[in-house]
């Protein structure tokens, strides 16, 4: 079954799988099929790809590696010999031809090679003097140089042979992942291909969907090459899922429509130190627009005015009069408290935030609630009472905030962002929202999702507090039990509603952000506009 990831006419999150589990997977299908059945199907799957995406290539270069990624491409070169196409073939880091069919050679891939030469092509040698010359003319590049197990910068002729595709200008489609991509990760730690398109096989892997350089992958395409029947039975569900709209879709509040505003819930948004009170305010707007049936508001700066004009239904109160309020609604529920949006890192603040830690009403910590976090010692009372309090705590970092909050560089949390996610939800007791490009939702229980939604238009100031409102909303409509699907339903809806103002050439910013993500809320409620 080949599926392009995103396809409009698909309705489901799928299931992300790691490098050692695919690896299983890969091998227990083996076991299961005739011999080179796999590589065969891959083969067929990039070939039928190829002449339906690239219709009008006609002539096509595949450059395959030594490993069974480059069998890949050599079936699929001999497919479309097979479908009248002109294709050259070029072995990259494949040693001495008279070698090719060495024993040291994968038997798929020497049985790949035999089936490319019975096609009636001669596969050749790479030589980076004639780099420029064997793609010259060329009207697409299979790239079938590398898949899994990428551990260290592409070297030698593999390394030349990206360098050729990047400077070629030609179209590459990319088989797995594009060569220099790890898996895992989504980085490259040296040259890597930017793909037009990647077919990916068997099952989602990480670094196609979140790290710094999962966007080289371009269109997305999976095919499962037909596995699912020899999968054990037994097999536990994947730990990782890709969050699309069909998952959103299931944690969206439910408005019944004799709701009223106490059945919806209340949330209190506690920050905006002098000069930042914007941050709170743009956080209080959202979880007003995304439905939370009372929104209060304190700010820190004691000289802010008590009314927002332009939000009259914002309710202001002092931050000890909102505390105490906390207090007495917390043990009857159905409410949510913000800490951090603009909250400056005062002593002032720092109490406050121990004196929300301490109530039982889900709380999202966000901004410059993570940083004074952050400076308490990881074993100090801060930190215990997070870690006491559960699940109903969210921490909401972008990756410089993950950074401190894990004492790490900024670069090891972009090289590893589940592994980040992961270390935070299980150091802190909390549920973990990592933004940026593919947000990982880390459940304090064990399950992860990479969001799908959004786009670099979220790159500017204050989505991040609108993200925290949003998420404090539906937080304060949802049981505690289902409060996990509510805050992948916000995650998503935030990059979604980016990707409607994207899609219709519009200017985002903060403040209109709510509009354009109740706008994607509407569509997806509309049985026609669901997808993948």
């Amino acid at each position: 079954m080949m599926l392009r990831i995103g396809d409009t006419s698909v309705d489901r999150s799928w299931p992300v799988w790691d490098e050692s589990s695919l690896r299983r997977l890969e091998r227990d299908a083996a076991a299961s099929l005739a011999a080179h059945t796999l590589m065969r199907r891959a083969g067929e799957a990039v070939a039928r790809l190829a002449r339906a995406r690239f219709a009008h290539a006609r002539h096509v270069v595949v450059l395959c590696g030594p490993g069974n990624n480059g069998g890949d491409g050599l079936y699929a070169a001999a497919e479309l010999a097979r479908h009248g196409l002109r294709v050259e073939v070029s072995m990259v880091a494949c040693g001495n031809p008279s070698g090719w069919q060495d024993r040291e050679r994968p038997a798929d891939w020497r049985w790949a090679l035999e089936q490319a030469q019975q096609a009636g092509l001669r596969p050749r040698g790479w030589a980076s003097s004639e780099a420029a010359a064997t793609l010259r003319g060329a009207e697409l590049v299979i790239d079938a140089l590398l898949g899994l197990g990428l551990n260290r910068p592409p070297q030698g002729e593999l390394s030349e042979a990206i360098a050729a595709i990047l400077a070629s200008g030609i179209p590459a489609l990319a088989l797995d992942l594009p060569s220099g991509l790890a898996a895992d990760t989504g980085t490259a730690p040296g040259a890597v291909v930017r793909a037009e398109v990647t077919l990916t096989m068997l099952g989602l892997k990480p670094g196609l969907l979140t790290g710094p350089d999962a966007h080289a992958c371009g269109e997305l395409w999976l095919d499962d090459l037909d596995i699912e029947r020899v999968r054990a039975v037994d097999e536990p569900p994947a730990a990782i899922t890709r969050l699309g709209p069909a998952a959103a879709q299931r944690g969206l509040p439910r408005i019944s429509a004799a709701a009223h505003k106490g059945e919806r819930g209340d949330v209190r948004v506690f920050g905006g130190s002098p000069g930042m009170t914007g941050a709170a305010r743009l956080c209080a707007q959202a979880a007003l627009a995304l439905g939370a049936g009372r929104v209060f508001v304190a700010l820190l700066d004691p000289s802010a005015p008590m009314l927002d004009p332009t939000h009259p239904e914002l309710m202001q109160r002092q931050p000890d009069t909102l505390l105490q309020q906390a207090q007495q609604a917390s043990r009857h529920g159905g409410s949510c408290h913000v800490f951090g949006p603009g909250a400056g890192n005062s002593p002032g603040s720092l109490r406050l935030l121990q004196d929300l830690i301490a109530l039982d009403a889900p709380l999202v910590i966000d901004a410059d609630g993570l940083n004074l976090l952050a400076a308490q010692p990881r074993d100090g009372a801060t930190w215990q009472a997070l870690r006491e309090r559960g699940r109903s705590a969210w921490l909401t970092p972008h990756p410089r905030e993950a950074a401190r909050l894990l004492r790490w560089e900024t670069t090891r949390v972009q090289a590893g962002r589940l592994h980040a996610a992961r270390e935070l939800a299980a150091s802190s007791g909390a549920h973990c929202v990592l933004k940026g490009a593919g947000s990982v939702v880390a459940s304090a229980t064990g399950p992860v999702w990479i969001n799908a939604s959004g786009n670099g238009l979220l790159a500017t100031a204050g989505t991040g507090d609108v993200l925290a409102g949003a998420l404090a909303a539906f937080l304060a409509q949802t049981p505690e039990a289902d409060a996990v699907a509510a805050a992948c339903a916000a995650v998503w809806l935030h990059g979604a509603g980016a990707d409607l103002a994207l899609a219709e050439g519009a200017s985002l910013r903060a403040g209109n952000l709510p509009d354009w993500m109740l706008r994607a809320w509407e569509r997806l409620a509309r049985p026609s506009a669901r997808h993948a």
